[in-house]
């Protein structure tokens, strides 16, 4: 074996430890931010200037949707109640928390009784 074979097969083997590495530091780290995202998710309602409720969901201390209108409806009409507030927000955080679009249909709301 040449002396420029055996450079080339050693960068070879030094490029692909290194390829390996990466691959190995980039799936974990982001695996251990999602799971401390996931459990820092909270809903937070708060009454509206039009006398309605709406709802927060903050990631961390930061915010993330806020929510003062019924989402899925035409028009801009607030919750009616801090509950119905709670449970739409409770639906959307169970959204992100699954990874899904934070986005809801107006048969979801249905589904969970607000009309």
């Amino acid at each position: 074996m040449t002396k420029r074979k055996r450079n080339i097969i050693l960068q070879s083997v030094v490029l692909l430890l290194g390829c390996i590495a990466f691959t190995i530091s980039c799936t974990h780290s982001p695996k251990l931010k999602t799971t401390a995202m996931q459990d820092s998710i909270a809903v937070v309602t708060f009454e509206t200037a039009a006398g309605g409720w709406g709802y927060a969901i903050n990631i961390g201390n930061r915010p993330f949707i806020y929510q003062d209108i019924i989402p899925a409806r035409p028009g801009r009409e607030p919750f009616h109640t801090r509950e119905d507030a709670q449970r739409v927000g409770n639906l959307v955080a169970g959204k992100i928390r699954n990874k899904e679009l934070p986005t809801l249909t107006t048969e979801e709301l249905v589904k969970i009784g607000i009309r």
